[in-house]
């Protein structure tokens, strides 16, 4: 894979997964989200037999197949917090969860990427287009395929009124400065490297780690959180 990022081919992110127990009371509903990812419907699910719900039942579980590093604290009034082994029933939740809006919509506005704060024009972005999104067993791997997509910022951009009105008059306001300014903005035409994507992906999955945003499965006296350990990125 080049070092750059390609807006004619095909790539393959690849978020490695863990999945904790969390024994509280039910959680006190998400703050929705006021913001709307800035693209037409891309998304193409995939109906192959991987996207097989195979747990359908509805019992409630306590997990206790976790691994050893569980909270220690005893005390009743802190949630206890551990990883799990991530079982045949628990892949089940993961999957049915990848396929619910609530995460494909939070999974568009994660790899919409705002490029002002890199040099490029207000109002442009780059934009992940998937045509799936797959839990793969094997290697606890949730796979997405799809393509980069540059959004134009929604007019012509230009320098601050400022620096314009200043390079207007030392170099007597002729067509070409205009143009000239708006070239200090970078372009889908220049780079936009994988490791800074990569970088920033993993900056934004790391929050929402943080806050435990997704619950992929609800019990009566606990919650099972899926967290993005790492963010690879592969041209296909």
């Amino acid at each position: 894979m080049g070092a750059s990022i390609s807006l004619d081919s095909k790539y393959r992110l690849l978020l490695n997964v863990e999945v904790e127990c969390i024994s509280a009371n039910e959680p006190s509903d998400k703050k929705t989200k006021d913001r709307e990812p800035r693209r037409d419907e891309h998304r193409k699910q995939d109906d192959d037999s991987d996207h097989s719900d195979d747990s359908d039942d509805s019992h409630d579980s306590d997990h206790s197949d976790h691994s050893d590093h569980s909270d220690d604290s005893d005390s009743d009034s802190e949630n206890k917090t551990y990883t799990v082994k991530i079982t045949p029933e628990i892949v089940g939740y993961i999957r049915s969860y990848l396929r619910k809006n609530t995460f494909l919509d939070e999974f568009d506005l994660i790899t919409e990427i705002e490029l002002e704060k890199y040099e490029h024009a207000p109002g442009s972005a780059l934009v992940f287009n998937s045509d799936s999104v797959v839990y793969i067993t094997n290697n606890q791997t949730i796979e997405s395929v799809g393509e980069w997509e540059y959004i134009e910022p929604d007019a012509p951009a230009a320098v601050s009124s400022s620096s314009s009105s200043k390079k207007h008059r030392r170099r007597g306001g002729d067509d070409d400065d205009d143009s000239s300014s708006r070239r200090e903005y970078k372009t889908k035409d220049d780079s936009l490297p994988v490791s800074e994507i990569r970088s920033i992906l993993t900056e934004k999955f790391e929050e929402y780690n943080k806050t435990r945003e997704f619950i992929i499965h609800q019990g009566k006296n606990s919650f099972l959180v899926l967290l993005i350990t790492s963010v690879d990125i592969q041209e296909v």
